[in-house]
């Protein structure tokens, strides 16, 4: 008989904070089409707009992949947790 294993990604004690600090950025990089390219205060500031993005195309199985990666979108994703914040409820009002 065969047991099932969930993915060694899953099982990672890091995988919720990863996926959580990704739905943080895909937020933000959501509402920051321009590129920052308008000053209007929604979406990553002007030096944070391109890494924005390129960290809101990873998936959580490649943060996991590298400590560094984690440490990098983690702390990124600390920088605009209020912002997607007020987006989340913005969607829910």
């Amino acid at each position: 008989m065969r047991h099932f294993r969930p993915p060694a990604s899953s099982r990672d004690p890091r995988w919720g904070k990863a996926r959580e600090a990704l739905l943080v950025i895909g937020a933000v990089a959501a509402e920051d089409s321009d590129y920052a390219k308008q000053q209007n205060g929604v979406g990553f500031s002007k030096s944070d707009s391109t890494k924005g993005h390129a960290l809101a195309r990873l998936s959580v199985v490649s943060v996991l992949s590298s400590n560094a990666t984690f440490q990098e979108v983690t702390k990124f994703a600390g920088r605009y947790r209020r912002q997607a914040s007020r987006i989340s409820q913005g969607t829910l009002l």
